[in-house]
């Protein structure tokens, strides 16, 4: 009690009192340390720890939290000499040895680490868990070729036994990190079929498929895992993450409190939790939530960065300064941060020339950075200095002609300035540098839609695919190319794609239903169109998307309905054509000719291009006699 008051003078002295009769009580000397530890008494929290290892000299516990003691007082030749020490008493625990080696790993020894773990494999050979420890060291290192000789090494010696099929799983997660997916994949499979409920192969089936944003492939796997250990915080953050994924957030806010239940320092979560309350409006309840993961982490860097995005876009000029003052001070040893997050700053009040300088600060410090770059080039068009960002480009390049970036960003400012040709030229070359980055593709694609050239913007996002087969943004821009080229059938394979990668598309649902309705009209293309917009009006309230539902319900002959929907879309975009034309319709099928004359004038009124113009005209046509 004296102690959750942190009144720690009485509760020292009640626990004193206490080992005066049971002096080797270890349960009273462990909260005795801890007592004297949080009052800061550190020579007496060491003394105290000294008599725990004396009452059980041969239990690590005691010895181990002596070593942590010192760690968190940057002592770490003494944590190193507890250790030893304890190695010395008990030369083949695999735990002491683990942990001295883990104590170099966090000084940044990684070869005093490697020794300590090769002099563990002499002594223990035959010790699969120092085997695994080495291997994630090499990784850590980057010693990739030594990580895999010695998973390898388990994967000969134990085939298709547990530890076999984990070093497998070790495998298969270097290959994903390498970018070979395919394979990763392929070995997963194998661990699967020979063990279904493998976690570690669960965990990284999980993993991959987040990358692919397969969020219900990912869901599978993590709620699989969580069956059989529920207590995994870590696999209740990737949970959320891809409850995210399948737009399901209610589940996801509750995979990421549960996350923190389970571990208070379950930062990722934390953060995540912050990003939600943000995106759904709830501004107040996020800063609460940063505020309250500052306290514990007053350096966290990217809950700074974080806060001062959160108040950028609430307005809060002073709480943004006092935030960018913040990171000012504790990214010393990081001014590209501090210098992109004041470029925000300024860029957020329209402050453009004060938060150029501030990118030209960031990009000086990281030139083959994409962010710093392009958010510099983004300040200089808006302020009408397109030709001064070409130049900085084309400079760039004449220096590094395989610049990953440059050549992207500025067929980006060629397009803006009308030089089609040689914006298309800088496209190709951004994506044969570098191609799965996406944004040249896209951009290159869209370049040659606006140009009336679909069958050139089919073979871009074609070969784009070929690099990228999972990219829900090249089959949807892919399927709108289709369309334009009149290939309906391609175009509603392609939406199928789009929504097979994400079924929460709210516009390959929206766009799919269109094509099935006016291009399609049987039966079963009606209810999968009623399937992808029924839930428009309560999900996506957008005029184009009620509009959409209610011309599906019309063409199923839910008349009354479909222009109760329509009606609604009109009066929140009254000037939109292809609305005013579909209400029109509507009401000419349903005899109402004054309305449907009413809204086909509309329609009819601006010299926009809509599917359905050339109806809209005959039967306008037809009414007025």
């Amino acid at each position: 009690m004296y102690g959750q008051q942190r009144r720690y003078r009485e509760a020292e002295a009640a626990l004193r009192r206490a080992l005066e009769t049971h002096p080797r009580d270890l349960d009273l000397l462990t909260n005795l340390s801890r007592i004297l530890t949080e009052a800061n008494n550190l020579v007496s929290a060491e003394a105290v720890m000294r008599r725990m290892i004396e009452a059980e000299p041969t239990a690590f516990d005691h010895r181990a939290r002596l070593a942590r003691f010192y760690v968190r007082q940057g002592a770490q030749n003494k944590a190193e000499a507890v250790l030893r020490e304890a190695i010395v008493l008990d030369p083949n625990s695999e735990q002491r040895r683990i942990m001295l080696a883990e104590l170099f790993v966090n000084k940044r020894d990684m070869a005093s680490a490697e020794q300590v773990l090769l002099d563990a494999t002499a002594q223990i050979p035959h010790s699969t868990q120092i085997q695994f420890g080495l291997g994630a060291l090499y990784r850590k290192s980057g010693q990739d070729g030594k990580a895999r000789q010695r998973y390898a090494f388990l994967v000969d010696d134990y085939k298709d036994k547990p530890i076999g099929l984990e070093a497998k799983v070790k495998l298969a997660e270097m290959d994903f990190g390498e970018g070979k997916q395919a394979e990763a994949e392929r070995q997963v499979q194998e661990i699967l079929k020979d063990n279904p409920r493998s976690s570690d192969g669960l965990m990284l089936t999980g993993r991959m498929a987040l990358a692919r944003r397969n969020g219900k492939d990912a869901v599978q796997a993590f709620r699989t895992v969580l069956h059989d250990q529920p207590d995994l915080a870590t696999v209740h953050y990737l949970l959320g993450q891809a409850y995210q994924l399948t737009g399901d957030t209610n589940l996801a806010k509750d995979s990421f409190e549960r996350a923190v239940a389970l571990y208070p320092d379950q930062v990722d979560a934390k953060r995540s939790l912050a990003v939600l309350e943000s995106r759904s409006g709830r501004y107040q309840q996020a800063r609460a939530r940063l505020d309250d993961l500052l306290k514990h982490r007053p350096d966290d860097v990217t809950a700074l960065d974080m806060l001062m995005t959160l108040d950028l876009v609430t307005k809060n000029w002073s709480g943004a300064e006092q935030t960018l003052t913040r990171l000012r001070q504790i990214s010393t040893g990081n001014n590209l941060l501090a210098s992109l997050a004041e470029g925000r700053f300024y860029e957020a009040q329209r402050r453009l020339s004060e938060a150029r300088r501030a990118y030209e600060r960031a990009t000086a410090l990281a030139p083959n950075e994409p962010e710093p770059l392009l958010s510099l080039v983004k300040v200089e068009v808006a302020l009408g200095q397109a030709t001064q960002s070409r130049t900085r480009l084309e400079s760039l390049l004449a220096s590094r002609k395989d610049h990953p970036f440059a050549h992207g960003l500025l067929g980006e400012v060629l397009t803006l300035t009308r030089e089609y040709e040689e914006a298309a030229h800088h496209y190709r070359e951004a994506v044969r540098l570098n191609p799965k980055w996406m944004t040249p593709w896209l951009n290159w694609a869209s370049l040659s839609l606006s140009r009336k050239k679909p069958d050139e913007a089919v073979q871009v996002l074609q070969d784009g695919l070929k690099a990228n087969p999972e990219s829900e943004e090249l089959h949807l821009l892919l399927a709108s190319a289709h369309s334009e080229q009149g290939q309906i059938d391609l175009a509603i394979a392609a939406y199928e794609t789009t929504l097979r990668l994400n079924p929460r598309n709210l516009l390959a649902a929206n766009n799919l239903a269109v094509l099935l309705v006016d291009y399609k009209s049987d039966p079963s293309s009606l209810q999968r169109a009623f399937s992808l917009s029924r839930d428009f009006e309560k999900e996506a309230p957008h005029p184009l998307f009620i509009d959409t539902l209610g011309w599906v319900r019309f063409k199923m002959g839910q008349r009354e309905e479909a222009i109760r929907l329509m009606k609604d879309a009109v009066a929140k975009s009254p000037d939109i054509s292809v609305l005013n034309y579909h209400l029109g319709i509507a009401f000419f099928q349903s005899g109402k000719r004054a309305e449907a004359r009413t809204y086909l004038s509309k329609a009819l009124k601006s010299a926009d291009s809509f599917d359905g113009r050339r109806e809209a005209e005959q039967v306008l046509a037809q009414l007025r006699g």
